[in-house]
Formats: structure tokens, sequence, C-alpha cells
């Protein structure tokens, strides 16, 4: 009789096949109902987490092109399509204009061709290989950059980290105009960005050219930000006596996001 008793309660212990099914069913519906509530949580989370890293991606790209721009030569930034071209300024200083009471004094002549140095009149300036003189560029026609006329180039003689006298090589004319200001400027050469295929792209070391190259051949380039579906580039150049205003609107998607940032970036345009 006590035998029958003992395995009787052993039996009512034990845990059917039938009640771990169930269990296990209901813990599945469970989990169930806590994921449906939780998975758009974390689809948020990853969400924000992708537009900030695109947004980021975005920002340092725009803030690298406003601290070139804010370098830029005046009256240098053109824009054609999805192209955006400037001169980045290196250094710059005053010459001198005319000589002392007593003649002495080397000045920038504007009347002779063969004219091909002056005194820098405050600051010395910093002249390395392959940098170029500018003087006075409107931007115009007799007076642009690009074309060469306010432009002359340096010959190594002329170059040192702190010269009180620039050297140029001379052209067949003079330089065309004056500086009210006598300012003058040391330049490099030009830098180029592209929207293009995805990426925007950056150009340098490339030569000077009449019209605006699309794309620039003969220099070196680097991508700045993958992931580019739109990008625009406008060019406001005003007048002399204010700024000009590029405005720069970027697109980076990826992850089935997108973000759009505007900048807009102040150009001084008084030579």
């Amino acid at each position: 009789m006590r035998r029958a008793i003992d395995s009787h309660s052993t039996n009512e212990a034990g845990v059917t096949l039938v009640e771990m099914i169930v269990a296990i069913v209901v813990t599945g519906i469970l989990v169930s109902l806590a994921s449906m509530f939780g998975r758009w949580q974390i689809q948020a989370y990853f969400d924000v987490t992708n537009r900030a890293a695109l947004a980021d991606a975005a920002d340092t790209a725009l803030r690298r092109i406003a601290r070139d721009l804010q370098a830029a030569l005046p009256n240098s930034v053109r824009v054609t399509g999805n192209y955006l071209e400037f001169v980045p300024v290196l250094d710059a200083g005053r010459y001198r204009a005319a000589q002392t009471p007593a003649a002495v004094g080397d000045i920038l002549d504007f009347s002779a061709a063969g004219d091909n140095s002056f005194d820098v009149l405050g600051p010395t300036v910093a002249v390395a290989n392959g940098d170029q003189l500018v003087v006075f560029n409107l931007g115009i026609t007799g007076a642009d950059v690009y074309a060469g006329d306010v432009r002359r180039a340096i010959p190594a003689g002329g170059v040192g980290a702190a010269r009180s006298n620039v050297v140029f090589t001379p052209a067949a004319v003079p330089l065309p105009l004056a500086s009210p200001m006598n300012r003058f400027h040391i330049v490099g050469s030009p830098v180029t960005y592209e929207c293009a295929g995805g990426v925007l792209r950056r150009y340098w070391g490339y030569p000077f050219a009449s019209g605006q190259p699309a794309p620039p051949v003969g220099g070196n380039s680097a991508i700045l930000v993958n992931g580019v579906s739109a990008c625009a580039f406008t060019y406001a150049p005003g007048v002399q006596q204010r700024n000009g205003i590029v405005s720069i609107r970027l697109t980076i998607s990826g992850n089935d996001e997108s973000v759009t940032l505007l900048q807009q970036v102040d150009v001084l345009n008084s030579p």
C-alpha cells in the first residue's frame, strides 16, 4: 500500500509533454507581443543614427568648402553647372606705390613693362615654389586672373618664407590696374569642387585656364564625401562694395535615408 502511494505521488510531481508545449507556446506569444511594442523604438533608434551619420558627413564637406571659399581671391569664384572653381589666397600684403622723399624704395610701376619687383610695406609675405602674384583682380575682361591679365609668375629667385621684396616675371605689358589700397595677393593654383557620379570631389594643382574646365585636367583630385544624390552650386557675385554669396545645397543618401543641407558662404569681392 505504501509503495502504491509513493509511486502515485511521484507521478503527480512531474511535468507532462502537453504542459511543456503549452508553456512554450504561451512564452512565444508573450515574446511576440513584446517585440511588436519595442520594434518601432528600435527602428527609430537606427533611423536617427543613420540620419546623424549622413548629416555629419554632409556638414563636414560643407565646412571644408566654406573654409576654402573664405580664403578665395576676390572675384575669382565662378560656377558652371555642378562645378565650383576659385583661386586660393596663400598670403597678401601692400606694395610700395611711391618712393620716399629721398627717392628710396622699390615701387610697383604700372607704366613700365619691364618692372619686375616691389617692396612690401608692413609684414613680410611667404612665397613658395609655384605661387603667383595677383594685383587688383576684377574678374572682368582685361583684369581677369584666369586669363592672366593681373597675374604674374614668381621665379625661383623670388621664393622665400619672409619676403620684404617681391620679385616676379614681367610680361610684354605691365600690370593693367593699380589697387586703390595698394593691395597684392600671393595665390596658388585654382581649386574646383565637382558633384558627379554620386560623390563630391575636390581638384587642385591644375593650371589656370580662361574657360572654366569641366572637369580640370592635369592636377590632383580626391573624393570628399560619397553617397551624394543631389548637389547644386549657385553664386551671386554682388558688387565690389559688398560680398558675394556662394550657396551650396548638398543631399546625401544611404540606408534608405536622405539628408539635405544648405550652406551659404560670404565671399569678399573687394580686391
